[in-house]
Order: C-alpha cells, then sequence, then structure tokens
C-alpha cells in the first residue's frame, strides 16, 4: 500500500498531464516555488495528481510532539510553545501532510481559535490550531479555489507572504509557522481568481481531457484495477514511487549546490521585462523552477533549455491583458522568446562555459539572447490596466451568500468576526467567547458549580460577522436603429465591456438582455463567466424598431429568476438606451409600456442605472423619464468614451 494514504491513487500511474506533474514536482523539490494553480474542466485528474504527490514527498524532522512539525535545525521559524521550552528538542520523522481547505471552512477553523471546552473546564486560554498549522512544510490543497471567500483568501496571502500564522482574538495571541505548497484547482467556467491571489501562486498550468483513444483507454484499465484492488494496484507502482521519492529527495540535497550565472539571471529579468509582468515574482519563482527542473533532470547546473521548460508555467496567469483581450504574448511566443539554438536540448553547451557576460557581437551567449528579446521590434498590445472597482456602502440585511461586491452582516458561521451581540430569536448559535466571559465575569462570585467560569443562559453572546455578497448584474443594451450612428453604438458596446471587466474582477454574475425589432432576447443567462458575455456583445446585431418594454420586462424576469435561486444576492440592471420605445407590449404604446414596465422594476426592488445614449441635450429626455419611474440613476452620454463613461457609472454605484 501507499505510504501515506492507502486510498491515495499512485503518482507514477497518472496517464498524461505532463506540465501538470512537473509543475507538482517542481514544487516537491522547492516549495518557495510558491505552489502551483490547476485550471481545467471537471474531471481530467486534477485532485488525484494531488492526492497522489503526498505518497512521494519525503519525510523530513520534526521536533517530537509539535502540532505544527516545526524544524529541528530552524529555530526562526519554530512556533512559540517550541520556542518558550528551550533550545533542545528530540527528534522525529513524518511525511509532509495534504490539508483539504474547504471552499466552506469558517476562518475559526483555517486559523485556529480559543479551545472553548478547555477554557471553561479549567479557567486556562489555550490556542486550539486550524488547518494553517496543519499545513505546515506541508500542502494546502484548496479545490474550486476561485470560489474562496475573499475573507479566507486575505487570511491565505497573509500566511503565504510571511510564512507565519499570528492569532490575536478573544485575549489570545499565538503564532506558528505556516509554510506550505498552495496547490488549488479551478474550473475556469465557475469564475476567475482576483489577480492578488493569482499571482501567489508561482505556477500555472491548464489541463484538458486526453483526445487519443488508447491513452483513454489505459485510464480505464488503470482505474478499473485500482477500484478493483487498491492494495495490489498500489503494490505494482511501489518500485516507481519509491524511486521518484528519492529523486526528490536527491534534488532537495542539492539545491544549495546550484547557482545560476549572470548570464541566465539576465535572460530571465529580459523576458519577464519584456512581457509586461507587474513585479518581480515572476523573475524569482522562474529561476527557482528551472534549479529545480535541472535537478529533477540530474543535471549539473542550470541550462537555457531548463528556463525555457518552465516560463509558460510560470507565465500562464501572468500576461499582462484584460479579461477579453488576447494574451500580450502566446505561449508560443514566449516558447519562441527563449529559443536559442546554442544552448542546446538541456545538455551542458559550450557556450555556458563562456565568459558571464559575453563579448559584443558573440550571438552564442545568453546575454545576447536576451539583448535581442529586448531589442526586437514585437506589437505591444492594448495597456492592461483594469478599471477602479465599484463597490457599495454596507447594507444592513443579514446575508448568508458570499460575494465581492457589497458588505453586509452574516446571518451564518461564515465572515469576519467584527463584535458581539446578545443572541436574538432564530439566530444561528455562533458563541463569542470573549463577551460572553465579559458578560459573566461580575457575577462569578454569586454563582456556585464545578466549571471554573459558570455562565448562564442570559450571558451568551453571539459573534457578528461581515461579508460581501454578490450581484447579479443584467445589461440591457438597446440594440434597434434608435440608437443613431454605429459609433454611437460602439461607444455603447464599449461602455459595457468596461463594467463586463470590472463584474470579471468582482467575481459577479452577469447576464446580457438585447431588444431590436419585435422582441428582446436574453442573449447570455447570468453567468460568472464574462467572457461569454463579451463574445455576444462584439457580434450583437443592430436595426429595426425599439421594443424598449420588452427589454425592460426580459431584464426584470432575469433578475427575479436569479433571486428566486439564491434571494441573498443583489440585482442590478443597467440600461442602455435612448429611451424611445416604439413596440409597445400586446399592441399596447411603446413610450407608455416601457414606463410600465420600469414601474415593475422599481416596484420589485432592482437597483437600476439608465445609460441614456442621445448625444443632444434635453429638457424632458425619454430616458431620463425611464430612470424615473424605476427610482433608478440616470447618466447622458453626450460626447463621451466608453471608459469616461464606465467610470461614472461606477461613482453612481459607490454611492447608491
Amino acid at each position: 500500500m501507499s505510504r501515506y494514504d492507502r486510498h491515495s491513487f499512485p503518482f507514477s500511474a497518472i496517464v498524461g498531464q505532463d506540465a501538470l506533474k512537473t509543475a507538482l514536482l517542481l514544487n516537491a523539490v522547492d516549495p518557495r516555488v510558491g505552489g502551483v494553480l490547476i485550471r481545467g474542466h471537471k474531471g481530467t485528474a486534477k485532485s488525484t495528481a494531488v492526492r497522489g504527490l503526498a505518497s512521494v514527498l519525503p519525510e523530513f524532522d520534526v521536533i517530537e510532539g509539535c502540532p505544527y512539525g516545526c524544524d529541528p535545525d530552524d529555530p526562526r521559524t519554530w512556533c512559540s510553545a517550541c520556542t518558550e521550552s528551550g533550545a533542545k528538542h528530540a527528534r522525529a520523522q513524518r511525511r509532509p501532510h495534504l490539508v483539504d481547505l474547504p471552499v466552506s471552512a469558517t476562518e475559526d477553523r483555517v486559523v485556529g481559535t480559543l479551545d472553548l471546552e478547555h477554557a471553561l473546564k479549567k479557567g486556562e486560554r489555550r490556542y486550539e490550531p486550524g488547518l494553517l498549522a496543519e499545513a505546515n512544510r506541508g500542502i494546502l490543497y484548496v479545490d474550486e479555489v476561485n470560489l474562496l471567500d475573499d475573507h479566507l483568501v486575505d487570511t491565505l496571502l497573509d500566511a503565504g507572504a510571511s510564512g507565519v500564522n499570528v492569532v490575536e482574538r478573544e485575549g489570545v495571541r499565538f503564532q506558528h509557522p505556516a509554510r506550505f505548497i498552495l496547490v488549488g484547482t479551478m474550473n475556469p467556467e465557475e469564475g476567475e481568481l482576483r489577480p492578488q491571489l493569482l499571482d501567489r501562486f508561482g505556477l500555472c498550468v491548464d489541463v484538458e481531457g486526453i483526445g487519443d483513444a488508447q491513452a483513454r483507454m489505459e485510464i480505464m484499465r488503470r482505474r478499473r484495477a485500482y477500484e478493483d484492488d487498491s492494495a495490489a494496484f498500489v503494490k505494482r507502482w511501489e518500485a516507481q514511487e519509491h524511486a521518484l521519492t528519492e529523486k526528490i529527495k536527491r534534488a532537495q540535497h542539492g539545491l544549495s549546490d546550484v547557482e545560476l550565472d549572470d548570464d541566465l539571471l539576465f535572460l530571465i529579468a529580459s523576458v519577464c521585462a519584456r512581457i509586461g509582468v507587474d513585479g518581480h515574482r515572476a523573475d524569482l519563482t522562474m529561476a527557482r523552477a528551472a534549479t529545480a527542473y535541472a535537478l529533477l533532470r540530474e543535471g549539473s547546473s542550470v541550462t537555457a533549455a531548463d528556463i525555457r521548460h518552465v516560463a509558460p508555467m510560470v507565465l500562464a496567469h501572468r500576461m499582462k491583458r484584460t479579461p477579453f483581450e488576447e494574451d500580450r504574448f502566446s505561449q508560443e511566443q514566449v516558447a519562441a522568446m527563449l529559443s536559442d539554438p546554442a544552448a542546446g536540448d538541456g545538455e551542458e553547451g559550450a557556450s555556458d562555459a563562456e565568459s558571464p557576460r559575453g563579448s559584443a557581437g558573440d550571438g552564442n551567449t545568453h546575454l545576447e539572447i536576451a539583448r535581442t528579446l529586448i531589442e526586437g521590434t514585437v506589437a505591444d498590445g492594448p495597456d492592461g490596466e483594469l478599471p477602479t472597482s465599484m463597490s457599495l456602502d454596507l447594507d444592513r440585511v443579514r446575508r448568508s451568500q458570499g460575494g465581492r461586491r457589497q458588505e453586509t452582516t452574516s446571518d451564518d458561521r461564515y465572515g469576519r468576526y467584527v463584535r458581539s451581540e446578545a443572541p436574538r430569536p432564530g439566530d444561528v448559535p455562533d458563541i463569542a467567547l470573549d463577551a460572553t466571559i465579559r458578560a459573566a465575569a461580575p457575577f462569578q462570585s454569586s454563582r456556585q458549580g464545578d466549571m471554573a467560569i459558570r455562565i448562564e443562559p442570559a450571558d451568551i453572546r453571539n459573534k457578528v460577522r461581515r461579508r460581501r455578497v454578490g450581484a447579479s448584474i443584467v445589461f440591457c443594451v438597446d440594440a434597434s436603429g434608435s440608437m443613431g450612428a454605429q459609433n454611437r453604438m460602439e461607444i455603447a458596446k464599449a461602455a459595457v465591456l468596461e463594467l463586463l471587466v470590472d463584474a470579471y474582477q468582482r467575481r459577479d454574475r452577469v447576464g446580457l438582455v438585447a431588444f431590436r425589432g419585435e422582441a428582446a432576447d436574453l442573449v447570455l443567462a447570468p453567468t460568472a463567466s464574462v467572457e461569454l458575455a463579451q463574445l455576444k456583445l462584439r457580434t450583437l446585431p443592430t436595426g429595426g424598431a425599439t421594443p424598449l418594454a420588452h427589454g425592460i420586462l426580459k431584464s426584470l424576469e432575469v433578475l427575479q429568476r436569479e433571486t428566486r435561486r439564491n434571494d441573498d444576492i443583489i440585482p442590478w440592471l443597467v440600461l442602455v438606451t435612448d429611451g424611445r420605445g416604439n413596440v409597445g407590449v400586446d399592441g399596447g404604446l411603446g413610450s407608455e409600456d416601457a414606463k410600465s414596465a420600469a414601474q415593475r422594476i422599481r416596484e420589485a426592488h432592482i437597483n437600476t442605472i439608465v445609460i441614456d445614449t442621445t448625444h443632444i441635450s434635453r429638457s424632458g429626455s425619454a430616458a431620463r423619464e425611464i430612470a424615473q419611474a424605476a427610482s433608478g440613476e440616470y447618466v447622458r452620454l453626450a460626447a463621451m468614451d466608453g471608459g469616461a463613461l464606465s467610470v461614472i457609472v461606477r461613482e453612481r454605484l459607490r454611492t447608491a
């Protein structure tokens, strides 16, 4: 059976997905590479590969009895308990832990909290470790990491950046090392990651299903064999697993013996600068990953070929782009930039023995390659800056669904603890121990019992938590001939695209309704995959009559369906029109039916912004009347472009 988990599918038995296995092994050799983000559809062995990795990781020394697995040779990283107990500790060995962090985890479970039972029985404060403690020097695995709540993302960022988890709450201060390999899997169709977390992953790989029939047959054979007799199947691969473990161990021991020469460092820096990645994390990651790759292939030094192998994994998620534009540089272009015939096929070439900076005109040095990359003619793409985010003030309705759009008081056990209050009928029990003890403290002298702290029901206080809730935003676009000249439609499209970029960053659900001719069409049902919305908008046909009322009613129908599905979301309607409807409902008047439809929007308590596409200021604007009927915000397009308009709309949303 596997030496780590008898239920783990052997890592060596996974068919295909070479880039995925390479990325995981690079992190196994050097955890400072920074983890790996695995993007792909369901059923592509993402989780299987991660769980299998744990069985091939070598054992390491720990301080015996330490729940955090502190390194006995590195006192700087010890937890508070090991530091206080002195410098000499008994040693033990264990394997790295694979810790699952579910998207439904609470903050207390992740970072740790006060041991409630011990406090009540003994009257002593004792820290109860969380998942970050268990993951120290191991693997922290987050399936569907793109669905993780904001407050947990922030916690992971803080711990990952510092390597230490510091807990200060309920009168307890404790710190322990939290150095882990962060592995996340996600399906891009379910939404993207915020840029801050995306950049924290050292490597990124995209996995797809295998198309070759022979390989798919082999996958079926191995999986069926594992399910029929997992012990026998694992035994069959035990030799390969052991050999891989030894290979990782040798590579780990050789890390301090391998250095990158100045030519290679310059090559890495120049490529990252030429592509325009933000910050310096990509440079550092590429250097460490190339070193780990060289050691895995059992080379004695790093070559340009090693950099060429790891560069796509380092840069795949760091290409500067907007969500609706092609990458400024494709992976093929990156590979071409790093290609060097003189660098060989991974073996140490003669050029590596030359002077590290090379001489002028020597085309065989890495320095000359890098200079060629910098001075070469490559067309720059558009600026990758994303617009400032739109946000709302805190609302007063308690919600349970997490999101990014608006901060609200949570009615469940998720979110950040901000204060306490006496429980109310129907509240979910979520005891605030510090506040409960403070409430009970004045009455201890008059209470009898065998508990260190005697608490009665009247003393109980609940935690009040805050989290962000999401929004469903429907863009209702007038695609009729009444929009005027074609450039007006292009401006309206550009404005909607800018808003969609913002929604993309905020992980909201976005839908698109277009009305023209005799009816309105739901072009895209609300979804987190806003790339599809952008594609539909770019190919949106124009011309014909203006069934404005139909567009509003269709948008209302979509948003009401969204709130029935999840009553915690915040519904938003962004109506792009000149307000002049000429097609009514069931033979009615277009303008009057549009106002009636707008009133229904108001009655449904849907937040509305009306973007007036007329370029002439009129005191009696039809779009303004629609906005008034809907109790919404009104913005006139005038002589603006789409970018300027999107800024105005976001300002309206901030002050709503």
